[in-house]
């Protein structure tokens, strides 16, 4: 984020209510960008199989699982990240995804939010390894590996084996799920990010990583998921990274963009908020 590092709690007033059949009925819009399967019976049943499941019948499983998203999507983000660990690596997707999005909203330091990466990392790399036929087991990764390298300072050095590796997930991901919204979104995101911290010369020798692919994966982002919030605002911080932090017109378009839409649950709120504050 470029501006404030931490929202104040008044910046996304939207209140969803996904209780019931509505989270159900929502679930398509919601996960539009990652296509996470909906954690019914049938689902769930297919994770018991998984090693150190806590629950013995898919019923349960399904319900536990779509408590959990249920608090994600209403920004309880904590809540949803200890109910996903509760239920091993069946709940390491969403346990994953909300750890992410509370370092990304709720941390005001940068240290925490590095710290924070540190802990779902290997959560999300258990995850890729119990069940690497799935985008989101890669994605997961991904994620939390671009969290620490969000935060890190600067002028630290950045490790070389870890981006490979981001990038190997982000690949993968995408080789599974070609429309995974998201993952495109990363990819750009990743591109940008080490053009803008390392130039571009020294960024394509680590991962190949070039502006015009960034631009080629946030354009296939915003193609893939246009009223999600986080494709306008990550456009906007990788144009930003892209042109040494200066502020253009496509900049200030992103973030314009990304403000006026419509949130479809809290973490997509807060990332309209955050765009709005950019634009201050």
């Amino acid at each position: 984020m470029s501006k404030s590092a931490r929202l104040p709690a008044s910046a996304a007033p939207h209140a969803f209510d996904f209780s019931g059949a509505a989270l159900h009925a929502a679930w398509k819009q919601l996960h539009l960008g990652d296509l996470e399967p909906w954690p019914d019976a049938q689902r769930a049943a297919a994770l018991l199989a998984l090693p150190a499941q806590p629950h013995a019948d898919a019923a349960s499983l399904a319900a536990a699982l779509q408590d959990a998203w249920r608090a994600y999507h209403i920004g309880e983000f904590e809540s949803a990240q200890a109910q996903g660990m509760a239920l091993g690596v069946a709940g390491a997707s969403v346990a994953v995804k909300a750890g992410c999005a509370h370092a990304r909203h709720m941390l005001g330091d940068a240290a925490a939010r590095r710290q924070y990466a540190k802990d779902l990392i290997p959560v999300a790399a258990t995850l890729r390894e119990i069940l690497p036929g799935e985008a989101n087991s890669h994605y997961r990764l991904a994620c939390a590996l671009h969290l620490h390298l969000q935060n890190m300072s600067p002028n630290a050095r950045l490790d070389n084996a870890q981006l490979q590796m981001q990038h190997a997930a982000l690949q993968n991901a995408l080789q599974l799920a070609p429309r995974h919204a998201e993952a495109q979104l990363a990819l750009g995101a990743f591109h940008a990010t080490l053009v803008g911290r390392m130039g571009a010369i020294a960024a394509k020798m680590s991962c190949g990583a070039n502006a015009t692919a960034a631009e080629h994966h946030l354009e296939t982002a915003r193609r893939l998921m246009p009223a999600n919030p986080l494709a306008w605002l990550e456009t906007g911080n990788a144009l930003l990274a892209l042109s040494g932090m200066r502020r253009g017109a496509a900049v200030t378009e992103a973030f314009e963009r990304a403000a006026k839409l419509t949130p479809h649950d809290a973490a997509a709120a807060l990332d309209a908020a955050w765009a709005r504050m950019q634009l201050l």
